[in-house]
């Protein structure tokens, strides 16, 4: 549950535009534990996807390093960075990146 709070705090500040960098978005590298579902959800992002979903929300970005397979939940250590440090992203871009730091779990669902 603290996760899926810890999450939602994160999105929130990222949506109310807090922080030092250009446009208010913080510029610090944020560790996260989470939650990855076993089945990949249809999403529409810029265009129809499927997103992986995270904590049960969907999450519409890849994470780097973290290879995926359908049928298994995962609790996984992640760190998201800013991608664009220092300046604006492109505008069909995100600010953030994520990236693997260690599978913790790896649990078959039947």
């Amino acid at each position: 549950m603290s996760n899926i709070i810890l999450l939602l705090l994160t999105f929130f500040a990222l949506a109310c535009g807090s922080g030092g960098g250009p446009g208010g978005a913080s510029r610090e590298t944020i560790t996260m534990e989470v939650t990855v579902g076993p089945e990949r959800e249809r999403c529409v992002g810029e265009a129809p996807q499927s997103c992986l979903v995270v904590d049960g929300e969907l999450f519409y970005d890849d994470i780097e390093g973290f290879d995926y397979e359908p049928g298994y939940t995962y609790r996984i250590a992640m760190e998201r960075y800013d991608r664009w440090p220092g300046q604006e992203p492109p505008q069909d871009a995100g600010q953030y990146g994520y990236r693997l730091i260690e599978v913790l779990e790896k649990t078959r669902e039947p």
